[in-house]
């Protein structure tokens, strides 16, 4: 798809580059494990909400908003796991 759009995609990295990269080792514990996660689905929920404006395509700018939304649901899942508060329906994508 991103070929289609007239981008090239990344290359594609080992499993161990990957977790060498996100440092992966320094997930000992659950919480570590979920906050990491959390961090990653706030990251994705406003890297879809900061490329809507970019679409000249409605469909894909609606894609994109779905995504966020389903983004935000792992968030919202991974958060209460963590026993946090959940930040206000607007925090994202600021």
């Amino acid at each position: 798809m991103i070929q289609t759009l007239g981008g090239t995609p990344v290359k594609e990295k080992s499993l161990a580059e990957y977790a060498k990269e996100l440092d992966v080792a320094r997930l000992k514990t659950q919480a570590d494990v979920l906050d990491f996660a959390a961090g990653l689905e706030k990251g994705a929920v406003n890297a879809y909400l900061g490329i809507i404006p970019a679409f000249s395509d409605r469909q894909w700018a609606k894609l994109a908003g779905q995504l966020a939304t389903d983004e935000r649901e792992h968030f919202t899942v991974l958060t209460q796991a963590l026993g946090r508060t959940l930040p206000a329906p607007l925090g994202f994508g600021a």
